[in-house]
């Protein structure tokens, strides 16, 4: 009698752990003044309060009203991650090259904690490209992809920067802090071919840290079958844009929609027990933050099995790109045998074309 009541019980906690909703976090990434304008609504505090949800805020600067604001957040009882960024000269997120930069932006975080009696559950690194090269990608197209191919052939400078990297999060661990990354999904498939070609030629580096959280940003990134695609077990999934973040002049991203956003939450609800949303500000500004308070996961999440054999496809062939890209000299080789060849035969086309002509001409 004992074995079917617990198998039942066993069961019903099955179907309410599928159905639980998830822990909610925010990323935020506002300057200082308007970090603390933000706040300013006791409205907001409350909710996030109620929602028992957790903050990622972006340390744009070490500002007095961003660390004023910080202790109303810790008086509030919210969770809040310290997720380091560099200013936008000098990258804004870390990447290959600005390994040092990074090092010591983390020193003068120490130094802003301690002065000012703040408290973080947890540190953030954001590993993407150089903000610089996102520039360059709208203003000179062109330059970026010469610099991209040269470096292909820089193992010296990812090296480097990924020992850099490496003694940067064992340090923040030995000061007590757990760590977590940003991550672009892609580097998942970089991992599966054994290659670095993928970090190279965005000058991106690829260092694991405890808590890995790939950024699946559908508004971005197209089919939400990224979601279980490049998901993390036991790991929270981020997801957006529902607006905000760093403006890119020239560039203007595409923002979700709430219909985009709760399909979202509920796909990744089937994979992860966190979400972490990007981003707060722009979040509550939509009127939303009740609307996934009181969302209902016990709703169908669209099937997605004809997309994920699709994703997968799509996955091989990055791999198998990423693979002649980490060969950038005999890739090289290649195209300039195709490309001789192409002009080849378009000269013995020209030629038989002109002989045709001309033979009509004598006839």
């Amino acid at each position: 009698m004992k074995r079917p009541i617990t198998l039942i019980a066993l069961s019903i906690l099955l179907v309410f752990s599928t159905f639980a909703a998830p822990k909610i976090s925010f990323f935020v990434e506002l300057k200082g003044p308007e970090f603390q304008k933000l706040f300013a609504d006791t409205t907001l505090v409350s909710q996030l309060v109620k929602m028992k949800a957790s903050l990622r805020v972006g340390l744009l600067d070490f500002s007095p009203e961003r660390a004023q604001t910080i202790q109303k957040l810790n008086q509030a009882g919210i969770p809040v991650i310290a997720w380091l960024l560099l200013s936008e000269e000098e990258g804004y997120w870390f990447h290959m090259n600005n390994g040092d930069k990074a090092a010591q932006r983390y020193a003068d975080f120490k130094k802003w904690t301690a002065e000012n009696s703040l408290k973080w559950e947890r540190m953030g690194i954001d590993l993407e490209l150089d903000f610089n090269d996102a520039r360059l990608m709208v203003k000179h197209p062109f330059k970026l992809a010469w610099k991209a191919y040269k470096r292909l052939y820089d193992n010296k400078s990812l090296q480097k920067g990924r020992e850099i990297y490496q003694k940067l999060i064992a340090q923040v661990q030995t000061d007590g802090y757990d760590v977590e990354s940003y991550v672009i999904p892609f580097i998942y498939d970089e991992r599966i071919a054994k290659t670095t070609s993928f970090q190279k030629l965005l000058g991106l580096v690829d260092i694991q840290t405890p808590n890995e959280i790939p950024m699946l940003y559908t508004s971005a990134m197209g089919k939400p079958s990224i979601i279980p695609a490049y998901h993390q077990k036991g790991q929270p999934v981020a997801l957006g844009i529902t607006g905000g973040g760093v403006v890119i002049e020239g560039m203007r991203p595409r923002f979700m929609t709430w219909e985009e956003l709760s399909r979202d939450l509920l796909i990744s609800n089937q994979y992860s027990s966190e979400a972490i949303i990007f981003c707060l500000e722009a979040t509550w500004e939509n009127g939303w933050l009740s609307k996934i308070q009181t969302m209902d996961y016990t709703q169908t999440p669209p099937n997605l099995s004809l997309e994920l054999k699709e994703q997968e496809k799509s996955r091989k062939a990055m791999q198998r790109i990423l693979v002649v890209l980490d060969h950038p000299f005999w890739m090289t080789v290649g195209l300039l045998i195709l490309f001789a060849a192409m002009i080849f035969v378009i000269v013995k086309l020209i030629k038989l074309l002109y002989s045709v002509v001309k033979g009509k001409k004598i006839s």
